[in-house]
């Protein structure tokens, strides 16, 4: 996967789908972020965008404050990706 391909959370727009391809920070919060299913190879939609940021995450919504969503970089993928 090309590095130019990824971007932060933050930049995608309402509605959009992405893959997790990193999840940065501290480890305690990359772990948490891991056990609520935030982690790289999970498949994320942006539900609403800034602070706080409403994501779908396996079926669950979860709401990021502050510059989290900077901080979990994505691929964000077509429609035609979908299987």
């Amino acid at each position: 996967m090309p590095f130019d391909s990824m971007l932060p959370l933050d930049m995608l727009r309402p509605g959009q789908w992405a893959d997790v391809t990193d999840v940065c920070g501290d480890p305690s919060w990359v772990c948490r972020m891991a056990e609520l299913g935030l982690r790289s190879g999970s498949r994320v939609q942006l539900l609403q965008s800034g602070v706080p940021c409403l994501l779908r995450v396996d079926g669950c919504k979860l709401c990021l404050r502050g510059g989290s969503s900077a901080q979990i970089l994505v691929r964000p993928i077509e429609a035609s990706e979908f299987a």
